[in-house]
């Protein structure tokens, strides 16, 4: 815009049209004006430049937090895991636990009836001692 706007002043400068003051003066306000217009579009240019600029900043920023938190949530998972497997380890334990104690509490019922069983033998014995 700025050098089409500089070439149509240059060519009118060079005509013998611009030899009327009026054209001459609007030819000048037209390269004032697309000169300010030209420093207007570089600022507007450096403002979005600036907004981009803090725009990845604060993207590279919410990366961060989220590499972050994944980093969290994994050590959280393999804690987690480490846990269960304790917990899978104490129910395995618990369980041989129990299946012992039922063997235990199987001996158990069996000595009682062999005790009953020996009780019943030594009252008979006496039985048999006192009949004769």
């Amino acid at each position: 815009m700025k050098l089409i706007t500089m070439a149509a002043v240059a060519t009118l400068m060079a005509s013998p049209a611009l030899a009327d003051p009026v054209a001459r003066e609007q030819a000048k306000a037209d390269f004032h004006q697309a000169r300010a217009d030209a420093v207007k579009a570089q600022i507007q240019k450096e403002d979005a430049q600036v907004e981009a600029n803090v725009a990845a900043t604060d993207a590279a920023s919410a990366q961060v937090q989220a590499n972050a938190a994944q980093d969290n949530a994994s050590t959280l998972h393999a804690q987690a895991n480490a846990e269960q497997s304790k917990a899978d380890v104490a129910q395995a334990d618990a369980n041989a636990s129990q299946s012992q104690a039922s063997s235990a509490q199987a001996r158990a019922d069996a000595a009682t009836a062999d005790r009953n069983a020996a009780l019943d033998r030594a009252a008979d014995a006496r039985a048999a001692v006192r009949a004769n």
